[in-house]
């Protein structure tokens, strides 16, 4: 689906909608282990 819309960023909301973050590619391919953020960040750039 975030490839289909071509969706870079995510928020982070709390239970009551009220937002506390944003989650970015980056972010997913700085703290992931390389392989699998490689092959995550790729499919979710297609």
């Amino acid at each position: 689906i975030m490839a289909k819309h071509q969706v870079r960023r995510l928020a982070v909301v709390e239970e009551d909608g009220k937002l506390v973050g944003v989650v970015a590619q980056a972010d997913v391919a700085r703290e992931g282990d390389d392989k699998k953020t490689g092959k995550l960040v790729e499919e979710i750039s297609e």
